[in-house]
């Protein structure tokens, strides 16, 4: 078994090495890769006590695996009871699937293999550098295609939130706002990423959010008991609003998680429609420098036929 671990912290790295040993166990995967990793140290010292270090982290795994059989609930039901160090998110693809992929330009596979670190191969090789180049192309149109149909679910949503909530309908408004929510990750992560999220779990999601920005994370959990208090009600509301007689959301609460995400769909417009801007411009430059090099090359030929 080849492995090649991140090195922030000796501990962390320790506990992320026994992670990858206990997930390489359980569902004998061909390939982990991380893809992102978010690591904060926090150093607490003085001279009336021993200092104290505290490291928390959040890491985006790739897992790849023989079937095209998706595992991605179960691997991350592992993740969350197993690694207790931070917190990892973890999606799984079958490589058939992932090639096909990068046979069709896929931003998010072909960036994967290109820049991801490579943690664990079965094969005992050390690296995964993928040979196929990425083309911008018509990744701007797609990217807005798909940010126009989300945030209209999203705005959809929003409207219906906040009329249930005007007539004190607070827990199925709150229910629709977990679907504003949802659309709005589903939105950033298809324009920044390029990815296709089948998720629903709003932890999930803002955990692939992470990926590329904590912004969209850090607007619901601050690192306050009460931010983490709402958002649990928010999670739990996709499926409590609908099977559990017992669950209730208060006004407060309802108005608070309101504010919260209309900010939220603030910020993923914000944040959709510069990334198209800039996908938009590597699609140009991209043209340009294809335009350029077909003018050298075929300079080059008409020289070489004395033309």
């Amino acid at each position: 078994m080849e492995m090649r671990i991140l090195t922030p912290a000796n501990d962390q790295a320790y506990y992320l090495k026994t992670f990858i040993e206990a997930l390489v166990q359980k569902f004998q995967p061909l390939q982990i890769l991380c893809l992102s990793q978010n690591i904060t140290s926090d150093v607490s010292d003085s001279c009336f006590k021993i200092p104290e270090f505290d490291h928390t982290a959040h890491y985006f795994l790739l897992m790849v695996t023989e079937s095209i059989t998706r595992v991605d609930h179960q691997v991350q039901d592992f993740s969350n009871n197993y690694f207790k160090k931070g917190t990892v998110t973890i999606i799984t693809h079958g490589k058939e699937a992932i090639a096909d992929a990068i046979k069709a330009n896929s931003r998010f596979f072909i960036k994967a293999y290109s820049s991801a670190n490579l943690l664990y191969t079965s094969d005992g090789y050390s690296n995964c550098s993928c040979q196929t180049q990425y083309i911008p192309g018509d990744a701007a149109a797609k990217a807005s295609k798909n940010y126009n149909h989300r945030i209209a679910l999203a705005g959809g949503f929003l409207q219906g939130a906040l009329a249930c909530i005007n007539k004190q309908q607070f827990t199925v408004g709150t229910f629709l706002l977990h679907q504003v929510v949802e659309q709005c990750c589903i939105a950033l992560i298809r324009v920044q990423l390029g990815y296709r999220s089948e998720v629903h779990n709003l932890y999930r999601l803002l955990g692939i959010c992470r990926c590329f920005s904590n912004r969209p994370y850090k607007l619901f959990l601050t690192g306050s008991k009460e931010d983490q208090r709402l958002f649990d009600i928010l999670v739990k509301s996709y499926s409590g609003a609908r099977y559990a007689s017992d669950f209730a959301v208060t006004e407060a609460e309802a108005n608070q998680l309101q504010d919260r995400v209309r900010s939220f769909v603030k910020l993923t417009k914000t944040m959709c429609l510069n990334k198209i801007e800039c996908l938009e411009a590597e699609a140009k430059a991209y043209r340009e420098y294809a335009s350029d090099l077909s003018l050298v090359n075929t300079s080059e030929l008409y020289s070489f036929n004395g033309i």
